[in-house]
């Protein structure tokens, strides 16, 4: 069975009846009426939609709002989001999530899809997602890094002792005055450090 017969296979309507409890991450206004109008759309009320505003982080941390969807839902309900990353963004947390609606009878809806965790094919499909989520949140912070880097708001590593001082430990190290231990006493650094200066690229000019 290929990928899309896997989704297929594995996800289903809700049953005529069963109650949806949404819930949105929102880092923008638009987002903020975009997903609110879908999640009413796939048949969530009004007063079970549960939304986060203003974040657009990776973490769990602060997020009341999926606490709060969390808490409302109850067995045979349908947790609801409209995308996979707007409620877990890593592997590690969307297993949490989705194992604990598992075990309180819970189901999960993406879209007008809904999921069984229990299901083989229903887990392998939500795990592939998760593992898609996680590369496409990493892939975003490495590119917002390398531009704000580009643009002089994000500094490399710097040394850890300034370049007349690494310039004077490799000339008494290199005459024998003090030896290594001796050095990273003096500077209050690890060997290692004084390890990486002695043998490292030559510092930089006057």
């Amino acid at each position: 069975m290929d990928g899309g017969n896997a989704a297929n296979a594995a996800a289903s309507g809700a049953a005529p009846g069963t109650v949806r409890v949404g819930y949105a991450r929102c880092s923008t206004d638009e987002q903020d009426v975009v997903q609110t109008e879908q999640l009413l759309g796939l048949g969530v009320p009004a007063d079970r939609i549960y939304i986060d505003r203003g974040f657009s982080g990776t973490t769990r941390r602060n997020r009341g709002g999926l606490d709060q969807a969390l808490a409302a839902v109850w067995p045979a309900s349908v947790f609801t989001v409209t995308k996979f990353d707007r409620f877990a963004r890593n592997m590690a947390e969307a297993n949490q999530i989705l194992t604990d609606l598992s075990d309180r009878g819970v189901l999960f809806g993406l879209g007008g899809s809904v999921y069984d965790w229990n299901d083989p094919f229903g887990r392998l499909f939500l795990q592939t997602l998760a593992m898609v989520a996680e590369f496409e949140a990493n892939l975003r912070t490495r590119e917002g890094m390398a531009l704000a880097k580009k643009n002089g708001k994000l500094k490399g590593k710097q040394p850890k002792l300034p370049a007349p001082a690494r310039r004077s430990i490799r000339r008494r190290y290199a005459e024998g005055e003090v030896s290594l231990a001796d050095l990273a006493t003096e500077y209050s650094v690890g060997r290692s450090t004084i390890h990486r200066i002695i043998h490292g690229p030559p510092a930089e000019p006057r």
